[in-house]
């Protein structure tokens, strides 16, 4: 993705918090095949996955006061409301999403018409991921890939709970100041 096209879909969220419906149009237009193929990959049903995308746009009209530039692009914030309501969709049935692999990159294996600028963040994200602890990674996998629980990781990785939270916001510090620093 380039910095013009994070510059413009910015703006457009900035549109959607004034209440410009026109804007959301246009994000939809913009990502919805993406929201589509995250919701399809964690769920893998096509009904469920197009409901989750018209849930998350509702929801991100609903909520798009919540959009901090400074925490991340409206990319990233529209897949985390995606990914919610996909994973909480998965909760309610008692599922988990079906992931092969070990690390896998989600938003990386969307089909994107545009991949460069996906793959350079991608290759930034790993690269401060490799500067984790492998602990550190399995647990942010478990919580961000797999949609775990803390409390189910904790039970999964035999470890305590408030161990599970302090090694994952730790984690995620880390990743924060690695990703600003790029």
């Amino acid at each position: 993705m380039t910095d013009d096209q994070t510059s413009q879909e910015r703006t457009l969220m900035l549109r959607l918090q004034h209440r410009d419906e026109a804007a959301l149009a246009e994000l939809y237009a913009r990502l919805g095949q993406h929201v589509l193929a995250l919701a399809f990959r964690l769920l893998s049903d096509r009904e469920e996955a197009q409901e989750v995308l018209q849930d998350t746009f509702a929801r991100l009209d609903a909520r798009a006061h919540q959009y901090r530039p400074e925490l991340g692009s409206p990319r990233a914030f529209i897949y985390t409301v995606a990914r919610h309501e996909a994973l909480s969709r998965l909760r309610a049935r008692g599922a988990r999403p079906l992931l092969s692999g070990g690390d896998e990159d989600l938003l990386g294996e969307l089909s994107v018409p545009d991949a460069s600028g996906d793959l350079d963040t991608r290759m930034v994200v790993q690269g401060a991921l490799s500067h984790l602890p492998e602990r550190d990674r399995l647990l942010l996998h478990d919580a961000f890939f797999a949609g775990l629980s803390h409390a189910e990781i904790a039970e999964e990785r035999a470890l305590p709970l408030g161990t599970v939270k302090t090694r994952l916001r730790r984690a995620l510090e880390t990743m924060r100041r690695s990703l600003g620093e790029t």
